[in-house]
């Protein structure tokens, strides 16, 4: 039997009225063999949205709340079956209960405890909805993933990014604080003005009609601090297929394809990636390793 590390975080959320959070990590390692590879060639792109920019509420359905919106915009949504129901609110908290169960918290309702990107992937794929998903660690993959399809991002939400800019635009400011963490739908990117297009779920008074910016610098620390980008991938696409781990060589051991050994290999800084970075400290910790 293969060997795999799971990792599941939940990241305690401060309230604040009409702007709920819900996003907690889930690292697996098996998503180590379904990555967006980085491009040489990309461009400009802002994939357009078919269905109103949802609002969560006081419920804590971020994750469902992305992925409805993933699946109403570009590519996604031209590819949904026939008769599928509508992309609102209701099909959000039935996605975000879904994933709530693959967690083993749900379902929603009674409980209320967030969830992933990963997780209410896993629940959109089982619904139907999409062939399935990749992951992108880095920048560069994350860039490279939008010439495809929108994808959602799990970040951690600081308390200076309620109040974005007047063009939407989000910054950690000084003294910032993480209120959360957080699961959006990132709809382009624009290379010159180095930023993400992205929409929440608070409703359309919030942002700029329900959307907002980040900038490169932004995005690229929000990954480093276990942030997550997963990309579906629409129906009229074959369901991506699984990747050989690269084998990492020590100089005085060769490795192979064993994941415990490669994520230690990356958190010795031979690879670098950044989910068997997350997989070696939840190795580490299960182990009673500090």
């Amino acid at each position: 039997m293969a060997t795999y590390i799971m990792r599941r975080d939940r990241i305690p959320e401060y309230r604040v009225p009409g702007k709920r959070l819900g996003r907690n990590i889930t690292h697996d390692s098996r998503s180590l063999l379904y990555l967006v590879a980085e491009r040489y060639s990309v461009a400009n792109v802002l994939w357009p949205r078919n269905i109103p920019i949802l609002d969560q509420g006081d419920v804590g359905s971020c994750t469902g709340n992305a992925e409805t919106g993933a699946l109403g915009s570009g590519p996604l949504y031209a590819a949904l079956p026939a008769g599928h129901p509508a992309l609102d609110e209701s099909l959000a908290l039935r996605l975000y209960s879904a994933a709530e169960v693959i967690d083993g918290d749900g379902p929603y309702p009674p409980n209320d405890n967030g969830s992933s990107g990963l997780s209410v992937s896993q629940a959109a794929k089982a619904a139907g909805f999409i062939s399935g998903y990749q992951h992108a660690t880095t920048l560069a993959a994350m860039q490279s993933a939008l010439q495809a399809a929108p994808v959602i991002i799990g970040i951690n939400w600081y308390d200076s990014f309620d109040s974005p800019a007047a063009d939407g635009l989000i910054t950690i400011s000084r003294n910032a604080e993480v209120r959360g963490g957080h699961e959006v739908l990132v709809r382009g990117v624009d290379f010159a003005a180095g930023q993400f297009h992205a929409d929440n779920s608070w409703g359309s008074s919030w942002g700029v009609a329900g959307s907002f910016l980040i900038g490169f610098d932004t995005m690229s620390r929000l990954l480093s601090e276990d942030g997550d980008c997963t990309a579906p991938v629409p129906l009229s696409v074959q369901p991506p297929q699984p990747t050989p781990a690269p084998v990492v060589t020590h100089p005085d051991r060769d490795f192979g394809h064993d994941p415990q050994m490669l994520a230690w290999a990356a958190a010795d800084h031979i690879g670098g990636n950044a989910y068997a970075a997350h997989a070696y400290l939840a190795w580490r910790a299960e182990r009673g390793y500090r």
